[in-house]
């Protein structure tokens, strides 16, 4: 009796979890606007790699400091501002964190290997359009 019952649910689980695919409904209702939010995020950490790789570090009463600008790794808001429908144009607004960080240290290469620290945060809202086909920016 038991693995009857053990049997029920799974095959009831299995059911409800091929019956009702989530993201494939979910980006047909915003146009892909998920996977574009996503792949927008990724381009803002390959910057911020890119400003850590540059940061210039200058001379301070304590030492040494370097700063740099940084992202929040997901964001606040993504998300159309109406319901996208195919063929027609929409705009959509991703909301995230811009975050300005310091590296102090002694000398340069400590400044370099010390753990950043947050001095600013500043909420940044980008609006995106969708052509019809597809979002663009």
């Amino acid at each position: 009796m038991r693995s009857r019952s053990l049997a029920i649910v799974l095959a009831t689980g299995l059911a409800l979890a091929l019956g009702a695919p989530a993201a494939p409904a979910r980006a047909a209702e915003d146009g892909g606007f998920g996977s574009f939010c996503q792949t927008w995020m990724g381009k803002l950490q390959k910057r911020e790699r890119d400003n850590i790789a540059r940061m210039k570090i200058r001379r301070a009463a304590e030492g040494v400091v370097g700063e740099y600008t940084g992202y929040a790794r997901k964001p606040t808001r993504c998300k159309p501002t109406s319901k996208v429908v195919p063929g027609k144009p929409a705009v959509g607004t991703l909301v995230y964190h811009e975050i300005r960080y310091a590296k102090r240290g002694a000398d340069q290469k400590a400044a370099r290997a010390a753990t950043p620290r947050a001095v600013n945060t500043v909420e940044v809202m980008e609006i995106f359009r969708y052509d019809g086909k597809r979002w663009i920016y």
